[in-house]
């Protein structure tokens, strides 16, 4: 599909970024998947997350200087309603300021970062999915009381599609790098392993 929309995660490429948060979360967590976007058990994420692994996967996106990563950890984050440190939130605040993003989508994230309460709940941001997106489309064509009609709201998502690709060309790519690969040295990778490793077991560490 491309994509649907300017706003957050309205693109096949936003949820490739998706996608390779959560493989490196799961490692983080030591499980085989965490799901963020659409997790089966919400609240149990939410409270993995509070425990450390949050931070510690900001902070491992952080070194290797993955800005996207950290952007949309805090949006999978927010969503949940996980509470973010106040050091994290204003990291991500600094680094949405030199990210290329499009306007509609990265104001949707300033805005939640604005009225964020930081106090377990979640934060909707307002971005329809493609489900959402089609079904609007056949309400807007449909007469009252007439039958839905998917076929023709798929041939009018589309056309929006035709549109968006058309315009993307004139404008700046949008947020979805592809994670860049760090050569760092020996040393300095064991020191960040180190480091990772030691702060998530002092986090899930029994009280």
């Amino acid at each position: 599909m491309g994509a649907w929309g300017y706003g957050l995660l309205q693109s096949d490429a936003e949820l490739d970024v998706v996608d390779e948060i959560e493989d490196e979360v799961a490692k983080i967590a030591k499980t085989k998947r965490f799901r963020l976007l659409h997790p089966k058990h919400p609240a149990r994420v939410k409270e993995r997350l509070d425990g450390g692994v949050f931070h510690c996967a900001f902070l491992y996106f952080h070194v290797k200087k993955w800005n996207h990563g950290m952007i949309y950890l805090v949006v999978m984050a927010m969503r949940l309603g996980s509470t973010i440190p106040a050091d994290d939130l204003a990291q991500v605040i600094q680094t949405l300021e030199e990210t290329p993003m499009y306007k509609e989508a990265k104001g949707q994230l300033e805005q939640g970062l604005a009225g964020y309460k930081n106090n377990g709940e979640p934060w909707d941001f307002q971005s329809k999915s493609i489900v959402d997106a089609a079904n609007a489309s056949i309400t807007n064509e449909q007469p009252a009381g007439g039958p839905n009609d998917m076929e023709k709201g798929m041939e009018e998502i589309l056309k929006h599609q035709k549109e968006w690709e058309a315009k993307q060309a004139k404008e700046p790519k949008p947020a979805t790098e592809t994670k860049p690969k760090v050569d760092l040295p020996q040393e300095e990778k064991d020191r960040l392993d180190a480091a990772v490793k030691a702060w998530f077991n002092f986090q899930m560490a029994p009280e």
